[in-house]
């Protein structure tokens, strides 16, 4: 009976999912790779191909696969029934309810929803553009941002700052044809989610996003740990908002990605700052401040104007949050968080999550004075 009560209120939620993900995310997939054939399988579901003009060229049900590839200027497509040439795109485009997608390309095999755009480039490389319904991407980037959490509250959390960060930054590829990308300089997207919890705790937030003051949509940052303090947002990207204040952050403390160490030799750190700094090294009163130094709460300079974020980007350190100590010839970096600070901490999320605290209540603890509103509520906003 337990069984089944899961699987009626699996399948409730998606068709609440399904309803809600009435938005279209244009995400260019398998950024990295450089792709000159790419294999499609129909997973589930029906699919129109269509060519560059929007014929529809062939239908494609549950396991039926093509594979498509350049020849001379155009794109063309092998399948076992035909093979034909259809221009310089092609969108695979779903038919009816629940259809997936297995790719397959440059060794890389992953499973996403909804339709898919190929276009050939002048480089004669297909850029992949996965075109997407804006709840289906929230759970996939919820899955590969923070799926191993393995907590439901938790997971409305981050799929609440995901709804808001996509939205907030949909145009960011606008001008390159598609509206966000797989990478972390979007936001981590693997495809399609295949966690049960996620895809319910998706649903039960769908449409709710986060807002400042004046029912703007905010920008919802992240990142794996504070270290038991987040930064504010001048201090990170020299813009002030009000809503990414430095908090205490107590349940960040002792989590995985709570504490860290790095060590070099002295005179390699020496020879650094002195390089990209012009430090004076040969004087020993301004070699101690670099090498005894303390941070008891976050700072943004280590000394002068050495700041301590190119520091961290120099030296591939987890964190700006990290105090230095001479030990013989070596100095040691001993840091605490992992990423840039500023807003949600996830491990801090995660464990309040486990210690009782609503999703709504973990949202604002991290990001001050802001609302949690919904789309349809922003559409009505002059």
């Amino acid at each position: 009976m337990k069984v089944r009560a899961l699987i009626v209120s699996l399948l409730l939620f998606l068709t609440v999912f399904q309803l809600q993900a009435s938005q279209d995310i244009k995400v260019r997939i398998q950024k990295t790779l450089t792709i000159n054939s790419v294999k499609v399988k129909v997973f589930s579901g029906t699919y129109q191909l269509q060519d560059s003009v929007g014929n529809t060229r062939a239908l494609f049900n549950k396991g039926d696969s093509v594979v498509i590839r350049t020849f001379n200027n155009e794109l063309i497509l092998i399948s076992p029934a035909d093979t034909f040439f259809c221009g310089n795109t092609v969108r695979l485009r779903s038919v009816g309810f629940l259809n997936i997608f297995q790719l397959y390309a440059e060794n890389s095999t992953r499973l996403y929803d909804d339709d898919l755009l190929i276009s050939l480039q002048e480089d004669k490389t297909l850029w992949l553009i996965n075109e997407v319904e804006l709840e289906h991407y929230v759970a996939g980037v919820v899955q590969a941002e923070a799926g191993i959490a393995k907590n439901g509250e938790f997971y409305k959390v981050q799929a609440v700052a995901v709804r808001t960060y996509t939205l907030k930054n949909i145009e960011k590829h606008a001008a390159d044809g598609y509206q966000l990308c797989d990478q972390t300089c979007c936001q981590v997207y693997k495809g399609r989610c295949a966690n049960t919890e996620i895809m319910i705790s998706t649903s039960k937030t769908a449409g709710q996003i986060l807002t400042d003051s004046a029912g703007n949509l905010i920008t919802a940052v992240f990142h794996s740990n504070s270290g038991g303090q987040t930064a504010n947002s001048e201090d990170v990207w020299g813009k002030s908002l009000s809503y990414l204040r430095s908090v205490n952050d107590p349940y960040s403390v002792s989590q995985t990605s709570y504490s860290w160490t790095k060590t070099m030799s002295k005179s390699e750190w020496l020879d650094y700052l002195k390089k990209n700094f012009n430090y004076p090294v040969s004087d020993a009163r301004e070699v101690a401040k670099v090498t005894n130094f303390t941070q008891s709460s976050r700072q943004v300079y280590l000394t002068g104007n050495i700041g301590l974020r190119k520091i961290r980007e120099d030296l591939g350190l987890r964190s700006t949050f990290f105090s230095i100590s001479e030990q013989g010839d070596k100095v040691v970096f001993s840091g605490r968080g992992f990423g840039h600070g500023v807003g949600l901490s996830q491990e801090g999320a995660i464990n309040m999550a486990r210690q009782g605290f609503s999703y709504t209540d973990i949202l604002k603890y991290y990001y001050l004075g802001i609302r949690i509103s919904t789309l349809e509520e922003l559409e009505k906003t002059p």
